[in-house]
């Protein structure tokens, strides 16, 4: 498992075309934390007008940071040097702070991103997001909740679309009160927010998924966005558990960093437009 894992990362951060800004404060609130309210830029070189993919880590809402062996920067990378602008933020994290403190932290840096990514070159009318495990639950929720996105100042048409990758969409009551508190589960619950007029959704999840991340719940997730008028796609990689789902959607030519490209430069899900 680890040489597997050194050598897809060593093979996506092989191109040199790529600027790396690193740990850039996004909010300037009392409550900010030193590392974990800041963000890393990977910036296709010499470039204007790219797309940009909003990438947030998973963790378990309690463990993770953008910096984690490297995974994330290599992601960040790889899409870069396909010409795709990418944001990797880091949140803070339980039991330090409960729900919707990681949310908030999140949308705020989605909302910096908007406000000026276009500075460095990015357009901020084309920002795709997209994350892993608590990541995927995260700008789920985020896209969902119009409270959200308020408090936070996101602008909602400037998300040209979502691709979770091995999310939580339904968060039950008592689950992980460490995180979550005791309060109902209703707005922490991408699920439930599911509304008419979101951006384009392509679910990704592993075929070896963890219970609460793989096909049911993607499934489940899949038919509340187009029960509600919207598009929504579930993408299941073959062989693939949960970390090997978040590895596939940086790997050339997989079938997961194919798709999430496609979004990225068109907001088109895979079944209607050709493969690049």
């Amino acid at each position: 498992m680890i040489i597997q894992l050194a050598t897809l990362l060593l093979v996506a951060s092989a191109d040199a075309d790529v600027e790396v800004r690193r740990d850039i404060p996004y909010w300037k609130g009392d409550e900010k934390h030193p590392t974990k309210n800041k963000l890393d830029l990977y910036l296709p070189a010499n470039s204007r007008g790219f797309p940009v993919l909003f990438f947030v880590h998973g963790g378990a809402w309690m463990h993770g940071d953008k910096n984690f062996l490297g995974v994330y920067s290599s992601l960040g990378k790889a899409f870069a040097s396909k010409g795709v602008g990418v944001v990797v933020t880091n949140y803070r994290l339980s039991p330090a702070v409960r729900h919707p403190e990681h949310s908030l932290d999140v949308g705020r840096a989605l909302a910096w991103t908007q406000n000026n990514i276009a500075s460095m070159g990015g357009d901020p009318a084309a920002i795709t997001l997209c994350g892993h495990s608590a990541g995927g639950h995260l700008v789920s929720l985020i896209a969902c909740s119009g409270e959200i996105q308020k408090q936070c100042g996101v602008d909602p048409a400037k998300i040209r679309a979502v691709a979770p990758i091995s999310g939580v969409y339904d968060i039950p009551n008592g689950f992980l009160p460490m995180v979550f508190g005791a309060a109902p589960r209703d707005a922490a619950s991408p699920s439930r927010l599911a509304k008419p007029g979101l951006p384009p959704f392509l679910v990704i999840f592993g075929e070896n998924d963890l219970k609460y991340c793989g096909r049911e719940p993607s499934q489940t997730f899949c038919r509340c966005l187009s029960e509600k008028g919207n598009k929504a796609m579930e993408l299941e990689l073959a062989g693939a558990d949960h970390m090997f789902a978040l590895l596939q959607s940086f790997q050339p030519d997989k079938p997961a960093m194919k798709a999430i490209l496609l979004l990225t430069r068109t907001g088109a899900l895979p079944a209607e437009h050709p493969s690049p």
